[in-house]
C-alpha cells in the first residue's frame, strides 16, 4: 500500500467537494487526465461508476471505476474494476481548521498477474509504480494550491 498526505487549510468539506468530482481529476493528476460518470448514478455515492482516461508517454487507455466509500467530508473510495486496485482519500481534521488529506493506492486485492502484463505497455511495473507514488504526491500538491486558492470548477 501506499499512502501519500498533505495539510491543506481549508475545510474537509471543501476537499471533499474537490476529491469526490471524478470530472475534476485531470486538474490534480498527472497520469489521469479525464473521467466521465456512467450508468444511474452520475455523483460520489457508493455503487456509482466511472471512466479514467490515463496517459503515460505514448500509452493512453480507459479504466472503469466502482465508488465503494463516500462519506462526505471524511472519505472518497474508488475500486479500479480491470486491476482491482482501490485508490482513496481519507480527511481529517488538520491544522488550523484545515484538513489533512491522505491519498492511498492499496493493492491489497489487486490482480497483480494482469497488472504486470500491462506494465509492459506503460515501461515496466517497478518504474510506473514509481510513478504512481510521485503522481500521488504531485495530486495532493495541486489539489492543496487549488483548495487554497479557492478554486471552483465553474
Amino acid at each position: 500500500m501506499d499512502q501519500v498526505s498533505v495539510d491543506v487549510a481549508a475545510p474537509p468539506e471543501v476537499v471533499w467537494d474537490m476529491v469526490a468530482d471524478v470530472t475534476r481529476m485531470g486538474e490534480w493528476s498527472p497520469e489521469c487526465y479525464s473521467c466521465r460518470w456512467f450508468g444511474r448514478e452520475r455523483r460520489p455515492v457508493v455503487g456509482a461508476r466511472f471512466v479514467g482516461f490515463n496517459k503515460r508517454g505514448w500509452a493512453r487507455w480507459a479504466t472503469t471505476n466502482e465508488v465503494v466509500e463516500a462519506e462526505p467530508g471524511r472519505s472518497f473510495v474508488f475500486r479500479t474494476r480491470e486491476t482491482g486496485v482501490r485508490w482513496g482519500y481519507t480527511l481529517a481534521p488538520g491544522p488550523g481548521g484545515g484538513t489533512t488529506v491522505t491519498e492511498t493506492r492499496d493493492l491489497g486485492r489487486a490482480r497483480t498477474g494482469l497488472i504486470r502484463a500491462t506494465s509492459l505497455f506503460v515501461g515496466g511495473m517497478d518504474r510506473h509504480a514509481d510513478e504512481l507514488r510521485s503522481g500521488m504526491r504531485a495530486t495532493l500538491d495541486r489539489l492543496k494550491a487549488a483548495a487554497e486558492a479557492g478554486s471552483d470548477p465553474g
